[in-house]
Formats: structure tokens, C-alpha cells, sequence
């Protein structure tokens, strides 16, 4: 489950929500919010966030602005990812992936199924659309419940952001309903508008892991007997990553089930599983300081439920002792990037597989981990 505070004017709400656990945070550039940020503001905070903590990642929320100025402004904020909450065409979408900045667009009821299917493709992040509470002449903020009937409708279908008048006392009754991906909270978690009051981002949190550790699937080690399963997932899950790269050679779907039991000696293997059926695996070791984490996997059928989040800080906790954790993914798997990125990780090196992928490395510290 990501969560996410947006309306952040100053850096010690920035800092508070971060250390209370925020995966992302949210800078509104609408001249008409009432949370409106200058970017010189912007910029102070996010540099002097970045001075202490790697995450949560930094969200700009832009209503109607140029693309150009867009943009810009991500550019001098160090911004890393783009809400767009106003009435935005997809092609502006397909220009920021372009760009390698990653965007999605907020919606709201009602809105044609072929629309909302242009804005998920168009998306390059994570969740790829946030649903928020229909308002005439209003773009969000307004502290105004979404159709949640609605929203679970598209949570089913689509990996999403709920937003729309959530509060610490609602939001695990909206993920139980919805099934979203993400949370999204304002004025829910405010003093005024702007001001954010610490005991209610921390309650909306503490709250919203919760419903997230109560859905119907657990966690767990894996041993050699679960090795053939891993295996057959793991070719499953794979496929996407080798459809995107036109490489159907890639070492997760040409490794042999002795290959993947031999590992057994020398990783730890965690497993997911709903119903006594195995949907998700990760593995793990260490090796001078560093916790190696690989094969991140979902079932297909199981993506976007905060699985594959939940599985990465398990293994990251599976040695005490490491000193940073590191793990890679191919450069042109978006999805990958920004679910590691948002978990508090950054590239330090990329290299080439082969002369059509190219491996992303990124690193986190074992004390944000």
C-alpha cells in the first residue's frame, strides 16, 4: 500500500510525514489551491528533505500547466514524479514518459471507460491513475468522499490511488472496499489547509498499514519443496519483462529447476501465498554487508495488491546485519523503477546484459530500509 500526504508547504511537515512512513509526498502548483506552493519553496524543501532521508518520493501536482512548464519546474524542484489534476489530454502523458519523468492523471466520476483506459496506458507510473471525488469547478483538495463504489469498480481493473476526503478514521474502510493500490490524503490529515497535523498523518498511516497487513495473503519462508512453483511463477511473471525487452532469453526464463534448487543453499527464498496458491517471491543474500535482493515476483493475476511492496521489505529485513540492500531491474521495466524508487532507492550503475537490455542497479541504505 503506497501512501501518500500531498499538500506540503513546508519542510517540517515534509520531514514528519517522512519519518512517519509516507511513501510520497505532494507539492501543488494549482495558482488556486488553497495548498499552493511557490517553486522556490519547493525546491528548499526537497533539497533539504534529500539532505536526510532518500524517500518518500516527491510528487509535483500540476492542474492545466504547460508541459514545458512542467517540466521545468521538476527539473529545478528535483522533483520525481508528476500528478496531473486538471483537465490534461493523454498526449501530455506520452510527453512525459518521453521525458523519462513518470505521470499519471487524476479522474473523477463520471468518466467513459475508453477514456480512463487512454489515461492507464498513457501512464508511466504507479499506481497509473488516482480516482478523487467529483467537485464542478474544483480540482481535488476538498475534502469531498469519493464514490467508493465506483473507484473499487476501477481497482479491480486498474492499479489506482484513492484519494478524496480520506481521514485516519475511513481509510482502512476504504481499502477493505476499494482495493486500491495507494492512498491519498489532504485535508483528512490537517490542522488548516497547508498545515499538517503529525498525530493525524501518523494515525492515517499506522492505520492504512494495517488494512494492508489484514488482506488475505501471508507471507512466508520458502524452502526447496516450493522450488518448482517459484520456478513455474517465475517464468510466468517474467514474460512482460521479456515482451519489453524482445528477449526471450533473459536468465529468469532460461533457469532449470536445478539451477533454482541449488540457490536454496546459498539464499534465502520468502514466498506469498493466498488460499494455500502461491502469487509472489522474492530471494535473497548476503554478501559483504549488502542484502542482494532478485526475482521479485507477482502473479499476474495478483499485481498492483501491494504484494510485491510487502515482499521487498520483508527481504530487506531478512538480515539484520547488511549495511545497504541492492537490487536491479531492466531500464526499460518502468514499473519496476518507480515501485524501487518510491521504496527509498536510487541508481548508483547500469550495465549491459546484452545488446538489447540493460540492467539498472540501485542501492538504499540498511537505516532507511
Amino acid at each position: 500500500m503506497i501512501v501518500k500526504i500531498c499538500g506540503i508547504t513546508n519542510l517540517d511537515d515534509a520531514m514528519a510525514a517522512a519519518e512517519l512512513g509516507a511513501d510520497c509526498l505532494g507539492f501543488n502548483f494549482h495558482p488556486a489551491s488553497p495548498r499552493r506552493i511557490a517553486e522556490s519553496d519547493c525546491e528548499r524543501i526537497v533539497a533539504a528533505l534529500r539532505t536526510r532521508v532518500r524517500h518518500p518520493v516527491c510528487t509535483g501536482v500540476f492542474v492545466n500547466h504547460p508541459p514545458a512548464a512542467i517540466q521545468r519546474i521538476v527539473g529545478r524542484c528535483g522533483l520525481e514524479a508528476v500528478q496531473l489534476s486538471g483537465d490534461e489530454p493523454p498526449p501530455i502523458l506520452d510527453g512525459l514518459r518521453a521525458a523519462r519523468i513518470p505521470a499519471y492523471k487524476a479522474v473523477r466520476a463520471p468518466i467513459r471507460a475508453s477514456a480512463l483506459d487512454q489515461f492507464v496506458q498513457a501512464a508511466s507510473a504507479r499506481p497509473a491513475v488516482l480516482l478523487d471525488a467529483s467537485a464542478p469547478g474544483l480540482y481535488g483538495g476538498t475534502g469531498r468522499t469519493a464514490d467508493w463504489d465506483w473507484a473499487r469498480e476501477i481497482a479491480a481493473r486498474h492499479p489506482v490511488f484513492l484519494a478524496g476526503g480520506l481521514t485516519p478514521e475511513n481509510v482502512a474502510e476504504a481499502i477493505q472496499t476499494v482495493r486500491p493500490c495507494g492512498v491519498d490524503a489532504a485535508s483528512g490529515v490537517e490542522f488548516s489547509p497547508g498545515k499538517k497535523d503529525r498525530k493525524k498523518m501518523a494515525a492515517f498511516i499506522q492505520n492504512a498499514r494495517k488494512a494492508e497487513s489484514d488482506s488475505a495473503f501471508r507471507i512466508e519462508s520458502a524452502g526447496p519443496a516450493d522450488a518448482a512453483d517459484i520456478l513455474a511463477l517465475q517464468k510466468l511473471a517474467y514474460q512482460s519483462e521479456a515482451e519489453l525487452n524482445r528477449d526471450y532469453s533473459i536468465p529468469p526464463l532460461t533457469q532449470t529447476l536445478a539451477e533454482i534448487r541449488s540457490e536454496f543453499s546459498t539464499l534465502r527464498f520468502l514466498k506469498a501465498t493466498a488460499g494455500g496458491r502461491l502469487i509472489g517471491s522474492v530471494r535473497a543474500g548476503l554478501c559483504d554487508g549488502t542484502c542482494r535482493i532478485g526475482r521479485l515476483i507477482v502473479h499476474p493475476e495478483f499485481q498492483n495488491r501491494g504484494i510485491g511492496r510487502r515482499l521487498l521489505r520483508e527481504a530487506e529485513a531478512l538480515f539484520p546485519e547488511a549495511e545497504r540492500c541492492e537490487l536491479f531491474t531492466g531500464e526499460r521495466s518502468e514499473r519496476n523503477l518507480h515501485l524501487y524508487r518510491s521504496a527509498g532507492y536510487r541508481e548508483f550503475r547500469r550495465e549491459a546484459l546484452n545488446d538489447r537490455v540493460t540492467l539498472v542497479y540501485l542501492e538504499k541504505e540498511k537505516s532507511k530500509a
